[in-house]
């Protein structure tokens, strides 16, 4: 065997010795991007509001003001009406009278106060048609009587009311010095109890000398 041969197998041998030696090492293969997963965000969570519930108020009761005397023409007779209200005078919408008219600040209530001129001649039945025509003319032609109650001291009470302007009242009426008169408390049919005590106040408040 010559010199060649031997350091050839001698390489070999060492080659192989070297290999079988170590043990496979693993490698590591790189991970896709697509491949990671992203961990998810916990957000903090909203609280929840409970739904606020509105407590019903009692309407408010109408303001007046405070109460002040009024005479009508002629001082006829005297009203305590309400001192906020608006007043108006007319004298041209009926003949021959006199047309005042207290009206509340949200125009759902009025006191309106009527006079007018007459002669003798007007008897009981001709002043009851004659101010239920009057009262047509102001309140509502469809206006309709619900009762009429003679009181004590000579007046008229009529309870009454018009589904055309949706409004229910209340007229007094009676004749002296050569007039007829009449003062009546009315208000929107909505706002009815609204207004029920201080038209009742001025209702009762009539007075003559």
């Amino acid at each position: 065997m010559n010199k060649f041969t031997i350091v050839t197998l001698l390489g070999s041998s060492l080659l192989l010795s070297a290999c079988g030696g170590k043990a496979s090492e693993v490698v590591e293969q790189p991970v896709a991007p697509e491949a990671i997963v992203e961990e998810a965000v916990q957000l903090p969570e909203e609280p929840v509001q409970e739904p606020v519930q509105e407590v019903a108020q009692a309407p408010a009761a109408p303001s007046t003001g405070g109460m002040m005397d009024h005479w009508a023409p002629a001082s006829l007779f005297r009203l305590q009406v309400p001192a906020g209200w608006s007043m108006q005078e007319d004298a041209q919408i009926i003949d021959n009278s006199t047309v005042q008219t207290f009206t509340a600040p949200d125009g759902n209530a009025f006191v309106q106060v009527l006079t007018n001129k007459v002669n003798d001649s007007l008897d009981h039945v001709l002043k009851g048609q004659v101010t239920l025509d009057y009262m047509k003319r102001l309140y509502g032609e469809d206006l309709r009587v619900a009762s009429d109650v003679l009181l004590t001291d000579g007046r008229e009470k009529l309870a009454w009311w018009s589904d055309e302007n949706k409004t229910s009242g209340t007229t007094y009426f009676d004749m002296g010095n050569d007039y007829l008169y009449f003062y009546t408390v009315a208000s929107n049919d909505k706002f009815e109890d609204d207004y029920a005590s201080v038209l009742e106040e001025v209702a009762d408040s009539y007075y003559i000398e």
